[in-house]
């Protein structure tokens, strides 16, 4: 929808409070995943996206001269949440986080065979594969906007969360969030790429940086320049909850209500709706997005904990463990 010269602010907020709140949920063995996308009260179009994608890696005996029973091979199951968030208006936002979702969609595809091995340096090797996937998008975005000039200026942010076993592998570009709910209580896992949080971390006092919140420091973008990743690696315990959203969420309700509002559900799809619900009641000036992860009673340990547990790991300091 596009905003013509006669409606008004008010036209606007009206059609889009009215817009319905719509959570899609699936339950698996392991893990059960919620997602949502709002345009919100004051944007005229969604430029976030996101996905929940099932992998498996299965193997099948086709012949050996070893008795079948001995050769059982039970599938591995794995698990991809994202979001991303569109920037340049209209159109071009939303092919640039398309882009950065096709993209990272191709990215667990290979995840499924790789995180799987028992390498003695698995962190540093999905580093350096994140990092080529992060060049392959920025590549996309430049090809887009060759051919179509509007596009041009394009950029989007991305955080992705690979769930496999009791561990995750949790990616970020930008100031789309990842959280982590623990019987401990609620972590921001990722760090926002933004003006305000170096401030921040420079010591500036916090309301002093507000008007920075959204100067964006690295997302990928239709430039020229290599994006660095940020990579994070996290043990998992039942009932812990991966959260990713984008900052039409975190930038409108604080931390600890999304705690509260996720930690007093009933279910994650409750909780979704809630968080949503929150975001509009407080202006819903973005749009908002959210995904919301559980592990279930049903959850296993990584197949190759045994066997990494016996291999002396090199940490390259590129891959954060919390």
């Amino acid at each position: 929808m596009s905003l013509d010269d006669e409606d008004t602010v008010d036209d606007l907020l009206a059609l889009s409070a009215n817009d319905p709140i719509e959570v899609k949920s699936v339950i698996e063995d392991a893990v059960e995943i919620s997602a949502v996308t709002h345009r919100g009260r004051v944007r005229s179009n969604n430029e976030d996206q996101f996905a929940v994608v099932r992998r498996i890696r299965s193997g099948v005996v086709l012949a050996s001269s070893m008795p079948s029973n001995e050769l059982t091979h039970a599938d591995q199951t794995a698990w991809l949440i994202c979001v991303a968030d569109g920037l340049g208006g209209e159109v071009s936002g939303e092919v640039a986080s398309a882009t950065a979702v096709k993209a990272i969609l191709e990215f667990a595809s290979e995840m499924s065979s790789w995180v799987m091995q028992p390498a003695e340096n698995l962190e540093l090797d999905i580093e350096k594969r994140v990092m080529l996937y992060s060049q392959a998008i920025k590549k996309d975005l430049r090809e887009k906007a060759k051919k179509n000039a509007d596009l041009d200026g394009m950029a989007t942010t991305l955080t992705a969360a690979y769930i496999y076993g009791d561990s995750a592998v949790v990616v970020n570009v930008g100031d789309s969030r990842s959280y982590v709910l623990t019987a401990g209580g609620l972590r921001q896992i990722t760090r926002d790429h933004t003006v305000a949080q170096d401030l921040l971390d420079a010591g500036v006092p916090a309301e002093s940086t507000r008007a920075y919140g959204n100067v964006l420091t690295r997302c990928f973008g239709t430039d020229g320049e290599p994006v660095p990743v940020d990579v994070f690696h996290l043990k998992l315990a039942i009932n812990d909850r991966i959260l990713l959203c984008s900052d039409g969420l975190s930038d409108l309700v604080i931390d600890a209500e999304i705690e509260a509002l996720i930690t007093d559900a009933n279910s994650i799809a409750e909780a979704c709706d809630a968080l949503v619900s929150a975001a509009l009641l407080a202006g819903g000036r973005d749009n908002i997005t959210a995904v919301l992860a559980r592990m279930r009673e049903s959850m296993v340990p990584h197949p190759l904990d045994r066997l990494h547990a016996g291999v002396e790991k090199t940490d390259s300091g590129a891959v954060t463990k919390v």
